[in-house]
């Protein structure tokens, strides 16, 4: 409860504290959020893919087909 307390001051006030609190909060967030996509490396990579041959596909398929329609 103290700490809390504590804790509520320091980001309340203008000053030295304040700034560093939301610096170290902000490293943590970030810290989390690599940690969080790290553990779900497998499905990220999974949708990147498949959001990279779907985008190749779109643009690349047209093109093909205007060169193969060139080429006749």
């Amino acid at each position: 409860m103290v700490s809390q307390e504590i804790a509520k001051r320091i980001v309340a006030e203008r000053g030295y504290e304040n700034r560093e609190a939301k610096i170290g909060i902000r490293d943590g967030v970030d810290k989390a959020i690599k940690q969080y996509i790290y553990s779900k490396k497998e499905l990220v990579i999974d949708r990147v893919v498949e959001r990279a041959t779907v985008e190749i596909v779109k643009k690349g398929l047209p093109k093909l087909l205007a060169r193969l329609g060139e080429e006749k």
